[in-house]
């Protein structure tokens, strides 16, 4: 099963992230997978747990984890074309039941997304690093 996720505005939209592990991390914790900067973001913000099927698990972010608009509890089964959204960041989500091919685009090492919104955080920019894919994170998020 191939599983990526694909921005969804701001200056990077239509930028691919693959999601090719079992277990993929993101937060802002330098042992996640995927580290937006932003305070909106908890250190172990959630997980996406690809399998026979595609499940997001919160784990236990201060600011939630919305699928399609909807705040989640604990975890969602989630489908191809979902939107996922982490904070100010949103991504829908692309599963494909053929694998990822070993050259997927890889997003570059660093980008910013400018954060729209009304609130204190309206001109926070986030920095997004994607760590190699073989490497797990040090600690296993409860």
């Amino acid at each position: 099963m191939g599983v990526q996720l694909i921005v969804a505005g701001g200056n990077r939209a239509g930028q691919v992230i693959p999601v090719s592990m079992e277990k993929f991390v993101i937060g802002r914790a330098t042992d996640c997978h995927l580290r937006p900067s932003s305070e909106l973001i908890s250190r172990y913000h959630c997980a996406i747990l690809v399998d026979t099927e595609v499940v997001v698990r919160d784990l236990g972010s201060r600011n939630g984890v919305r699928i399609n608009g909807e705040k989640i509890n604990a975890e969602q089964k989630v489908n191809n074309g979902d939107k996922l959204g982490i904070g100010p960041l949103e991504f829908f989500i692309r599963i494909s039941d053929e694998p990822l091919a070993e050259h997927s685009e890889r997003p570059d090492a660093a980008w910013h997304q400018p954060h729209e919104g009304a609130d204190a955080h309206a001109n926070e920019s986030l920095a997004t690093m994607l760590m190699d894919h073989s490497a797990k994170p040090n600690q296993e998020p409860k």
